[in-house]
């Protein structure tokens, strides 16, 4: 029973994505020590308790390629299903056991062994969604789940839900960063209250606890802020060529490395923009946008719709270029974009959700733009003029 227990928490912990490669391995080695009838009731328990889980992105060509090896090794005689469900007495518990655990063991091994080069279509690739990684003080990094929306810093830290991700963060201030890949997004409640969303391909760090005096942080990529008030404590964010100063107020920071311009568009309240090149400070109001390049800094009216749509899962391309729209799909899909022939003159227009295949995009961009996209296996799109 004791035993039971304990493979339990380690696939419990597994599906979590807290577990390490040692306990992987004995996990692995636990499973197939029990007998037939003991395997399928442990791990159905585990996963009828977590039915988040229970999801079709489990499975993918490569694990299908590799799963034979896996079956030989564990010794079990099961039957692959490419499709399933847990509800349906009719699939092998342990076929769909099989597949998880070797899903993550093909990524704990993926960078030591060369992968095989899938054949995706637009068709096939998908919106981004919750992804992060969580770096700790002492380098320690925690995948989060993509099956929660956000985390919550406190004594512990925990997702919106109240499960737990880590134990005690303790008491310094020391820094941790959570950074979300390209096709990732994610959200985060600091310790003093402020709300935090990050679009793909973007980091903030900041101490697990703010000492007296001031709460600052540092954003890479792009983050809109809802800030608690604490007129003891202003609340600074440094990103490139930049400093902003606030103690209570809601606004979006783009400072992607790749781009030129760094631009802050206030939705409420007031916030003070230093240009750490140029010693000079602007303050805004709600409604304006500061952009810094270099030295530089301007500010004028925002189209705050525009500017915050990602955050509510659109595209919004109001007065975008061809290049600056890109740049947002680039991020969102995880794809690289190149050009061929003349590149597109003028603006575009219009929203899309943040929710549609690439597919969708590249059809809107065909049809009421005259652009043609020509799809290659690497992930790259070749932009042409359709005429």
């Amino acid at each position: 029973m004791e035993n039971q227990a304990y493979i339990k928490q380690l696939l419990a912990d597994y599906l979590n994505k807290q577990i390490s490669r040692e306990e992987f391995n004995q996990l692995f080695s636990q499973l197939g020590d029990l007998e037939d009838e003991a395997f399928k009731a442990t791990v159905l328990q585990v996963l009828e308790s977590q039915p988040a889980f229970v999801d079709a992105r489990f499975i993918d060509e490569r694990v299908a390629a590799l799963y034979p090896q896996l079956q030989a090794k564990i010794e079990r005689p099961v039957k692959w299903q490419r499709r399933w469900h847990l509800v349906r007495p009719y699939i092998s518990v342990a076929a769909v056991v099989l597949v998880i655990l070797f899903t993550g063991w093909f990524l704990l091994s993926e960078r030591q062994y060369p992968k095989k080069k899938d054949i995706v279509t637009t068709e096939q690739v998908l919106p981004g969604t919750n992804r992060a990684k969580l770096t700790l003080a002492d380098g320690l990094t925690v995948d989060l789940s993509e099956y929660q929306n956000g985390v919550i810093m406190g004594d512990e830290i925990k997702y919106s839900d109240g499960s737990r991700v880590l134990g005690s963060t303790g008491k310094g201030a020391s820094l941790m960063t959570i950074s979300t890949p390209k096709g990732g997004t994610y959200q985060i409640t600091l310790s003093d209250g402020t709300q935090v969303w990050l679009n793909a391909g973007s980091s903030l760090s900041y101490p697990a606890h703010f000492p007296e005096g001031e709460r600052m942080v540092e954003v890479s990529g792009e983050a809109y802020f809802e800030v608690a008030k604490d007129e003891k404590r202003p609340f600074k964010v440094s990103s490139s060529g930049q400093q902003i100063e606030v103690l209570g107020t809601a606004f979006n920071i783009a400072a992607y490395p790749d781009e030129a311009d760094t631009k802050t568009t206030l939705v409420q309240g007031k916030v003070k923009v230093f240009n750490l090149i140029a010693h000079h400070s602007n303050l805004l109001r709600p409604g304006q946008q500061a952009t810094v390049h270099g030295a530089h800094i301007e500010v004028g009216q925002a189209n705050v719709e525009a500017s915050i749509a990602w955050k509510d899962g659109l595209f919004n391309f109001h007065e975008l270029t061809i290049d600056q729209a890109m740049k947002q799909i680039e991020r969102w899909y995880d794809v690289n974009v190149r050009y061929e022939g003349k590149k597109p003159s003028g603006y575009l227009g219009g929203k899309m959700s943040r929710g549609v295949k690439l597919s969708t995009f590249l059809n809107f961009l065909e049809q009421d733009f005259q652009i043609k996209a020509e799809w290659k296996s690497d992930r790259t799109l070749i932009l042409k003029p359709a005429s």
